[in-house]
């Protein structure tokens, strides 16, 4: 339940909130900006980090961030009525993504204390329910608002009611935790202004840099998911965006099913499959065809755009396609960051790979929004699907 936890929030920040803000009548390009702030919280990953490590314990900050993203999405409950909606809207979801990375570092510290070295490897069962939170988190919130949009025939109170139902759902998970989580020995390490940070931060640079072609690995982190970060802030605004601008016109409850269930299980596959083949015959075998496989698909999307296509049978297939190749594509993404992050200060060296894939993301979003309203969905897919160039040449 501590992982169902972890995957939680990040569903919420960047794919509920987009459906959200688009039904509550935003643009795209506010939209993507709002969302490409959220990004900000994981680029200071390393930094918040040695917050967790150097002050009280792991098991308080996990609580504590559970009760904060309680309260911001009770928070965003409360403001939707009011006329300053979208800036609390915002700092609220903002909040949540600073939870959801303090209390995934929490999550990653406290389960090395708790757990025996004795007692086997737990990483599928968290991956089960890390891959949980996906289809509840995307699922279930958006169904509940979408039908509940056709009972109230009112867009406001539809999301009042579906953020008290994900506060209350954070709520039960604190109180569930506060009683159930063990209490192993732990005390604050260093705190983050000591001269063992400064050290472990010289020596973590010195690491990276003294591994082959560093520039071109760096690139690569930088590089490499680009054109994926520019697709997945508008694909779902595509998909529920009215005929009238452009988009394929599903209901919430739709998107629900064809991303939240539909698409997870896909992307699931594909990690798994890739993952196997990856133990089985090593990355530099199956290399191209992932990178194939992460960008070809998205000329499925310029096949949608062009010929606004509302069998939700295609697009569902459509969908199948593309989320099982980004599932194999992020396969080669996954093994190389763990490739170049390997070695003394793993773990901290990690919270800085992945900063450096946040930073990539927020490349990629802060004007996605106004570039899409420029030209379009179906020439903004088009760039896409040619962008994906851009993976090549860095891999």
């Amino acid at each position: 339940t501590v992982y169902f936890t972890r995957g939680l929030p990040y569903v919420i920040v960047f794919l509920v909130s987009l459906v959200f803000f688009n039904r509550m009548g935003q643009s795209n390009s506010t939209i993507t900006l709002i969302t490409s702030w959220a990004f900000v919280p994981f680029i200071m990953r390393p930094l918040l980090g040695r917050f967790v490590t150097g002050y009280a314990t792991k098991r308080l900050w996990v609580l504590a961030m559970e009760l904060l993203m309680a309260v911001s999405m009770f928070g965003i409950s409360q403001s939707i009525t009011t006329p300053y909606w979208e800036i609390a809207s915002m700092l609220f979801i903002f909040t949540t993504a600073c939870a959801a990375v303090i209390h995934d570092v929490a999550v990653a510290r406290f389960y090395k204390l708790s757990m025996s070295r004795k007692l086997p490897s737990l990483s599928s069962v968290h991956s089960v329910f890390l891959l949980m939170a996906i289809v509840v988190g995307m699922g279930i919130p958006l169904m509940l608002a979408g039908n509940l949009e056709v009972l109230n025939r009112v867009v406001e109170k539809s999301w009042v009611t579906t953020f008290y139902f994900l506060a209350i759902t954070f709520l039960l998970l604190f109180i569930y935790h506060t009683i159930v989580l063990p209490r192993p020995q732990d005390k604050p390490s260093i705190p983050i202004r000591s001269g063992l940070t400064r050290r472990w931060w010289l020596e973590t640079k010195t690491t990276f840099m003294q591994l082959p072609n560093y520039v071109a690995l760096l690139l690569f982190l930088l590089l490499f998911l680009i054109p994926e970060g520019m697709f997945i802030r508008v694909a779902p605004l595509f998909l529920i965006d009215p005929g009238s601008n452009g988009g394929l016109a599903l209901s919430p409850q739709e998107l629900g099913l064809v991303q939240g269930t539909v698409g997870t299980f896909a992307f699931i596959a594909g990690c798994g499959l890739g993952l196997s083949l990856v133990r089985r015959d090593g990355l530099q075998r199956w290399l191209w065809f992932f990178v194939m496989a992460l960008t070809l698909p998205k000329f499925l999307f310029v096949y949608l755009s062009y010929y606004f296509v509302s069998t939700l049978s295609i697009i569902n297939i459509c969908i199948i396609i593309d989320y099982f190749g980004a599932g194999l594509g992020l396969t080669t993404y996954i093994v190389w960051l763990g490739f170049c992050t390997k070695g003394k200060h793993s773990t901290f060296t990690y919270s800085l790979g992945t900063a450096i894939t946040a930073f990539s993301m927020v490349m990629s979003g802060w004007f996605t929004g106004f570039l899409q309203e420029y030209v379009g969905y179906r020439k903004f897919f088009l760039m896409v699907a040619i962008s994906g160039i851009i993976s090549f040449i860095v891999a």
